[in-house]
């Protein structure tokens, strides 16, 4: 593979890696296996990974903050040192109930939700909150002024939206400082690509949740071209999924849900990868 120079992106004031580590699965998938939680996030550390990426709903059924919780106690072992570098994203509006997860962005929920948010993360101020949910029965602008009013009492630094089209997007960023964008994104779903085009020409951080398409779709093959340009730069077509999005934008970050150590230095690897204009054309027609 060819070497890459990598840049940091800029969220807020905060200088992070180009790739974050999505943490849901440690509480969706893995909640009874803190340790394996632990040898990733500190895999993750170790490799230059500086965003790590949490929601109040990414919890078991039955507890409250699960994977906020986790993230506070393996932060805490970490040396200050280290701990100092990470900015840990986190989301509201959006809970689990039994086997539901109802959409809530009323004020008085997202007081709540930042509050309890703040506490089980451990922190004086919540570094970066976003909105993780739009509410259908909620104006986004009531919404994002909640936000902005928790940011002015100092309850969180930064604010977010996630999951929004570009009109609900304009519509946030009339109402606050939006410093970053949360939306799902890969080579198998390009559905936002009006909201990345948006994010790149207002300089707001674009951060692509389920990068690689998913479980289900990691277990399906990949198609001729995706396995031949990925032969031809000695990776995997993981690797050179996430290569073609660092392509797209010096403003989209991957979130990997990486669950184990192996996963996620895979995905630091792929940071090396340069792909050609063709290759990038070629990808993105998939």
């Amino acid at each position: 593979m060819a070497s890459r120079s990598v840049e940091h992106r800029r969220i807020g004031t905060a200088d992070v890696s180009p790739l974050g580590l999505g943490c849901a699965g440690f509480s969706l998938d893995h909640a009874d296996d803190e340790e394996r939680a632990e040898r990733t996030v500190i895999a993750a550390i170790e490799a230059g990974v500086t965003l790590l990426d949490t929601a109040l709903a990414y919890t078991p059924a039955g507890q409250r903050n699960h994977n906020e919780r986790l993230l506070r106690r393996l932060l805490a072992r970490l040396p200050w040192a280290q701990r100092d570098r990470v900015l840990v994203s986190t989301k509201g509006g959006h809970y689990r109930d039994g086997e539901s997860f109802p959409v809530d962005g009323r004020p008085q929920t997202l007081r709540a939700h930042a509050e309890s948010s703040l506490v089980s993360l451990g922190v004086d101020r919540i570094a970066l909150y976003h909105l993780h949910w739009p509410d259908p029965q909620v104006p986004i602008e009531e919404s994002i002024g909640t936000l902005a009013e928790l940011q002015q009492k100092g309850v969180i630094d930064q604010i977010g939206v996630s999951n929004v089209d570009v009109a609900l997007l304009r519509r946030a960023q009339k109402t606050a400082r939006i410093a970053s964008v949360q939306n799902k994104f890969n080579l198998y779903d390009q559905t936002s690509r009006s909201v990345l085009a948006h994010c790149e020409s207002t300089g707001t951080p674009f951060l692509a949740y389920s990068p690689l398409g998913g479980t289900a779709r990691s277990r399906t093959r990949p198609s001729p071209t995706l396995a031949d340009i990925s032969a031809r730069h000695s990776a995997t077509p993981a690797q050179t999924a996430l290569a073609w999005l660092w392509s797209l934008s010096s403003n989209l970050i991957p979130l990997v849900g990486a669950t184990r150590p192996e996963t996620l230095n895979d995905a630091v690897a792929a940071m090396a990868i340069r792909l050609t204009k063709e290759e990038i054309a070629a990808l993105s027609r998939e």
